[in-house]
């Protein structure tokens, strides 16, 4: 595919993560951006914005597509990659692919025996402070790894629709580094004991989800992971990892826009800081989402690309943890990554 013209590329959901995608995708002049919203007045808003086109059919929209970048609810996500593989179109899907491991499963396998590309948005694969711990861990540089802690926490809690529509904080903002364990360490996890609670979001508690959680993993092979995540941090949003080993210990995510601060320190904080994922992250999204569009052109696959297994395995995790949450006691993800 020449890249003397424009790629035709359909995005499905033109929601807050939606419309920062559509301005990635049209940054470059490269892509012929067309749009689609179950609220056809929000897709011809953000066509409009980023020149592109509103389509009110997804079907047509994507008969007309060279590769698409699903965006929408998450539940919206397993009817809409089916469309998508169906058609043999190069697929990105924001996370997860699905809910349900069966569904995850069934629809990844169909992307490989069609060989067709698809991305999940694992977007911390593309970090550079992320991807650059994962190259020195894989190179030996830490030695063994004893313990990997993570942080992740919200600035402030989404709308409570969006939280009773993504499964529980485990599935939806944890889920990020379930992922990141396995891909940092290149080691898959035996099992997860969790504990939550309810502090920030009363709401939550008709739901049956948490706000302030924790989750301690056994890495196979040896190691641990400590996981906090948590849907209000006043400062603002915090993502931070650090990992110790035989020979280093590291940390990505600790500097001047770290939303903490020392006990020492007096007088009002002006200081600016990550105020959500889309500041927090947003050369990841716009190296992801490169790297997608060339992966759609006919280029090599990105070994950094977040896959389908990765999805899979992430999700028996956030499972295994709401379990735990339940049993008070140690669970094994349900079934191992295909």
């Amino acid at each position: 595919m020449s890249r003397a013209r424009r790629l035709r590329v359909g995005l499905v959901g033109c929601g807050q993560i939606g419309r920062m995608y559509a301005e990635h995708l049209t940054a470059s002049g490269d892509v012929a951006l067309t749009c689609n919203d179950v609220r056809a007045g929000q897709a011809a808003a953000l066509a409009a914005q980023v020149d592109g086109e509103a389509c009110d059919d997804v079907e047509r929209l994507l008969d007309g597509a060279e590769a698409v970048v699903v965006t929408s609810s998450t539940e919206s996500h397993d009817a809409l990659v089916a469309l998508a593989l169906e058609r043999k179109l190069p697929t990105f899907c924001e996370k997860p692919l699905t809910l349900d491991l069966h569904r995850t499963r069934e629809l990844g396998l169909a992307a490989d025996h069609g060989g067709t590309p698809l991305w999940i948005g694992f977007q911390r694969h593309f970090d550079a402070g992320f991807s650059a711990l994962h190259d020195r861990i894989a190179d030996g540089g830490l030695g063994t790894v004893y313990t990997v802690r993570m942080f992740s926490h919200d600035a402030a809690w989404p709308p409570l629709e969006r939280l009773a529509a993504s499964g529980s904080i485990f599935r939806d903002l944890m889920l990020h580094d379930f992922d990141m364990v396995r891909w940092l360490t290149g080691r898959e996890v035996s099992g997860v004991a969790a504990i939550g609670d309810v502090l920030a979001v009363p709401e939550l508690v008709e739901l049956h989800d948490y706000d302030a959680v924790a989750a301690t993993l056994g890495v196979e092979g040896g190691g641990v992971a400590v996981l906090t995540a948590g849907r209000h941090s006043p400062l603002g949003y915090d993502v931070r990892i650090e990992v110790l080993g035989s020979r280093d210990c590291l940390t990505v995510g600790l500097d001047e826009r770290t939303p903490m601060r020392q006990v020492t320190e007096h007088g009002p904080d002006r200081r600016p800081r990550h105020r959500d994922y889309r500041d927090r992250f947003a050369a990841a999204y716009r190296a992801q989402i490169d790297a997608f569009l060339a992966a759609a052109r006919g280029g090599e696959p990105d070994p950094r690309a977040g896959t389908w297994r990765d999805s899979y395995a992430a999700l028996a995790l956030a499972m295994a943890a709401e379990r735990s949450v339940r049993t008070r006691s140690f669970e094994p993800p349900v079934e191992a990554t295909p």
